[in-house]
Parts: C-alpha cells; structure tokens; sequence
C-alpha cells in the first residue's frame, strides 16, 4: 500500500520540480542574452595580448602618457575615469583601460590573478604606450599598480594610488576562496550571479561607493549594471569578485616604493577605513599623502574638480 501511494505522489512532485528547473534555466537564458544585448556601446580600440585575450582602451590627447586604471567592483569599467580624461587630456596623452573581466573587454571563462594582471599592463605599456607612464589606479586596480611597480619598475614614472585595498586585508585566504566552485556553477552560481548584479544589489552596492549620494552619476547604477551582466565570462569576474580572487598584498610593494607618488583616500570610505592612510605613511617616508573630505571609495568621481586639480599639480 505504501508502494502505492508513493508511486501515486512522487510523479508530480517530480514532474513539478522538473518544470522548476526549466523554468529557471529558461529565466536564466533569458536574462543572459538579454544583458549582452545591452553592453556598453563607447567608442573603443582593442589590444590583443599575447594570450589572445582582447582589452578594451581609449587613447586622447597628446603628450607625456598617462594610464588609468578603473577598480574591480561588478560593473566597473573605465567610464570611472571619465571626468579626469577629458580634463587630463588637455595636455597629456591619456590611456584608460577596461582591464580583461571587465567594461567592452574580454571576459574570461576563469578568474585573473593579481599577476596575471600585472603581466597584461606590462605588455599593454610596452606594446600601445611603447615608453613608461604616469600611473592613476583605484582601489583594488591601485594593488595592480603597486605589484606592477615591484616587477617592472622601468613601466612607470609616478604613481597616483586611491585607497589600495592590499594594505588592510592581503591575499585571498581560503576561506574567500573555497566558494569558487559553486559560484562558477551552470545552474546554482548563474543564479548567484544574477541575484547579485541585480539592479537592486548593484545600487546598495553602488550606495557604499559614495558618502554624497547625490554625487553619484545619474547614469552610474544603469552602466555598472550593464557591464556587470556582460560578456560570456561575467559570472567567472563576478566570482572573482565575491572571492577575492585577485587580491593581494601590497604593503612591502608600497614600502619601496622610489618613484614619487601620491595617495589618496576618501574619508569616509566604508570598506577601507582611512585609517590605513595613518598606517601607509608609518610605512613610506616619501611621497605625498591626502585624506579627501566627505568622500568614500570614489574621491575621482565624487568630487572630481578638486581631484582633477591635485592630481594635475602632482603630475606637473
């Protein structure tokens, strides 16, 4: 009898699970496809590495060339450098990267390390500037920057860091990193994916960029959004993201640093308190430090004209 009634129950409760799981494959398509219709569409020129792997970039101006190099939240693009560009590129010739993961670049199946990116701006300086450059980089791209410094310091002439996130918590422990499978998943981590560049999410996170949300772009949410969602590889950079993949640490790379530099930090920057800008100049004897009032994780956008006024007087 209980073979009866389990025969009797189970083939809906199984016909009704697998119609679930078509209907979330099929949501799941749906909003992929949707999303790569709707990649950022700027003007761009691509570089090729020596991997293959196609980057992304804009070249203005002329001049001493600068490098800029976007951070490594979802949806981050060089677009970030968008009002220091025009300005810079008054009298400098300016390069801004959409680094591979990110922006119109490649994405690839599988994270980056923080060497392979440093290799990649190795080649990208050597192949396209074709001579060393002024270097601007935020947040985890300015960890780059720093590792970029210690492996070919002939790349680069000065250095403008924002809050590099390898001073405080270091490499991807792990811990951060056990999750990676289940993140680069076809069914359980798209779902992960999605749910986490949802335009939901993606203002929360956005919120905790900017002290003044009234500073924010208006078009900022709908870009990371976006470029979050784009690219055969976005879920791999979304779980390079959520693991900490390219992290590092970048402390003994700061401390030897001998090209001038400046960095900056917001003061009100959730994430990296701006306190760590207390402990850099305990590490560094040279350079330039500065805490950006009523700022958090973006000083270069939030409060761009005054940035755009230091960083132009530093460069100088």
């Amino acid at each position: 009898m209980l073979r009866s009634i389990l025969h009797k129950y189970s083939l809906p409760v199984f016909a009704s699970a697998g119609g679930a799981a078509a209907l979330l494959l099929l949501y799941q398509r749906a909003a992929l496809a949707l999303a790569n219709r709707r990649g950022d569409s700027a003007p761009h020129t691509i570089y090729h590495t020596p991997d293959g792997v196609s980057v992304a970039y804009e070249k203005i101006g002329y001049g001493r060339p600068i490098l800029l190099l976007h951070s490594l939240y979802p949806g981050a693009s060089r677009r970030e450098w968008r009002p220091q560009t025009e300005t810079l590129a008054k009298e400098y010739r300016v390069y801004s990267v959409d680094l591979p993961g990110f922006g119109q670049s490649e994405k690839p199946l599988k994270p980056w390390t923080a060497y392979q990116y440093t290799q990649l701006l190795h080649h990208f300086i050597t192949d396209v500037v074709k001579g060393p450059v002024a270097l601007m980089a935020a947040n985890g791209s300015a960890d780059l920057a720093l590792i970029l410094s210690r492996l070919y310091p002939e790349d680069i002439k000065k250095l403008v860091l924002i809050s590099p996130e390898g001073f405080l918590k270091g490499f991807a422990t792990p811990q951060d990193t056990q999750p990676l499978k289940r993140l680069l998943s076809p069914v359980i981590g798209t779902q992960i994916f999605l749910r986490g560049t949802s335009k939901r999410n993606l203002r929360a996170l956005a919120e905790t960029l900017f002290y003044q949300k009234e500073r924010m772009p208006a078009d900022f949410v709908q870009n990371i959004q976006h470029n979050a969602r784009y690219g055969k590889g976005a879920q791999a950079a979304y779980a390079a993201y959520r693991t900490r993949f390219a992290a590092a640490d970048t402390k003994d790379a700061f401390a030897a640093l001998t090209i001038p530099f400046l960095l900056i930090w917001g003061e009100k920057n959730v994430d990296h308190p701006a306190s760590i800008l207390e402990m850099a100049e305990d590490m560094q004897q040279t350079g330039q430090f500065l805490l950006f009032e009523n700022t958090a994780a973006l000083p270069h956008l939030e409060n761009s004209k005054a940035f755009g006024q230091i960083a132009a007087e530093f460069l100088a």
